[in-house]
């Protein structure tokens, strides 16, 4: 048998929630099992998608940073062309995908100032698909369920 880390998770919080939940006497110690049953629903579904999400998201963060500096020209902000030109995760582990990413973030952040400098039509519209990337990147970190 090879039980998923989800699956676990998932049958952990049951368990407190219907077996350890009802035999703590105080609402005190009933709302800490909730929690503790809330917290691991959320990190089943974290552990889930983490990988996935953070390859898609630099993805898509790398392609903007490109089209920025194509845009921006002598104008980018250096930090662009490093984050570019930095490998991709040299594995599919969290931890490299998360540097990964960070590394991106922060050089989106540089080229979203220095974009919302630039006169133009053409940065408006990149403008908004930045900040559309940014509504997608929260989206896709959404829980399906909330504490």
């Amino acid at each position: 048998m090879n039980p998923s880390a989800p699956r676990v998770l998932q049958g952990l919080a049951a368990n407190l929630l219907s077996e350890v939940m009802p035999n703590i006497s105080t609402p005190f110690g009933q709302q800490l099992v909730g929690i503790a049953a809330m917290l691991e629903m959320m990190l089943a579904e974290e552990f889930d998608r983490a990988a996935d999400r953070l390859v898609t998201e630099n993805r898509v963060v790398r392609e903007l940073l490109a089209e920025g500096r194509a845009l921006l020209g002598e104008g980018c902000p250096t930090s662009v062309a490093a984050a570019i030109a930095a490998p991709a995760a040299p594995t599919l582990r969290v931890p490299d995908l998360q540097r990964e990413n960070d590394l991106l973030r922060a050089a989106l952040i540089d080229l979203h100032a220095a974009v919302e400098q630039a006169p133009g039509e053409a940065a408006r519209a990149f403008e908004e698909r930045i900040w559309a990337e940014l509504i997608e990147s929260t989206r896709r970190r959404q829980f399906a369920s909330r504490l």
